[in-house]
């Protein structure tokens, strides 16, 4: 699965990741923890805002108490992409996007998409305030030498594992 909430102490979520986002979840005042994988198309299709939808039905948690961190992940310093990234942050994010969507100056036709920023901009559309949410600033494909970055190894299998338990 993209993504999980459960209350279960002591039962690890880990979600492996190459370039993608990981955004950990953690409500201490109901004791509940949620995890998901955010690529693009991921993050398109609104995953973020579902597992902190999930952690509010099922657990009764309230976003100003969920706290996010969005680990190392491509950034927008190397996340270059055709039109159909934007296009879809644009669809989800509305007016917001702009922030996280950059032509590319050297190429026609291309972006530069900080997928990080947008799904915090995200969290806190959703009521998740601001001093909860932790955003990596750390660009798996700038320092492929620390991370495994599917981008930098020119497709080459592998992945690197993200861990949070209740």
């Amino acid at each position: 699965v993209d993504g999980m909430v459960p209350n279960v102490p002591h039962l690890p979520l880990v979600v492996f990741s190459a370039d993608c986002n990981v955004i950990l979840f953690y409500d201490p005042v109901r004791r509940a923890i949620g995890a998901c994988h955010a690529g693009w198309r991921g993050t398109a299709l609104g995953i973020a805002k579902k597992t902190a939808q999930e952690m509010v039905r099922l657990f009764g948690c309230e976003a100003r108490n969920i706290r996010a961190a969005i680990g190392p992940s491509i950034g927008a310093c190397c996340f270059e992409t055709g039109p159909e990234v934007p296009e879809a942050v644009e669809n989800w994010l509305g007016a917001d996007a702009g922030a996280f969507i950059r032509s590319k100056a050297d190429t026609a036709g291309k972006f530069l998409v900080d997928l990080r920023g947008a799904n915090a901009a995200r969290l806190l559309q959703l009521g998740v305030p601001k001093e909860n949410i932790s955003i990596s600033d750390e660009c798996t494909m700038c320092k492929s030498e620390k991370y495994w970055s599917h981008r930098a190894t020119k497709g080459l299998r592998g992945t690197q594992a993200s861990l949070i338990v209740l």
